[in-house]
């Protein structure tokens, strides 16, 4: 079971789900040799089992720009652009990725 995240809109609603599979969280920080430092709101759900995060605002912008730079180079280009899709929309104000 992957990360799931989870998309809230403007008035606070969860209006949709996506999910970061173990296969393509094993490759972001296994396999793919992301720098820490330029990719920093990636890194922040590397911990697989604790991760518990909260983005919004920028952080959105942030974690949306990573992963396509990342896409760019990714066996997992596909999964990354559904990801990006759905997170990428007008009335989003927050989104939570969790773990197990």
């Amino acid at each position: 079971m992957g990360l799931d995240i989870l998309i809230y809109n403007n008035d606070g609603i969860c209006m949709n789900k996506s999910e970061i599979s173990e296969d393509l969280h094993y490759w972001l920080f296994n396999l793919a040799n992301l720098d820490k430092g330029r990719f920093r709101t990636i890194f922040r759900v590397q911990d697989y089992y604790k991760t518990n995060i909260q983005l919004s605002g920028i952080e959105i912008s942030s974690f949306i720009e990573e992963l396509k730079e990342i896409r760019k180079k990714s066996p997992y280009s596909k999964e990354i652009e559904r990801i990006v899709n759905c997170i990428n929309q007008q009335n989003i104000s927050k989104i939570r990725i969790t773990g197990d």
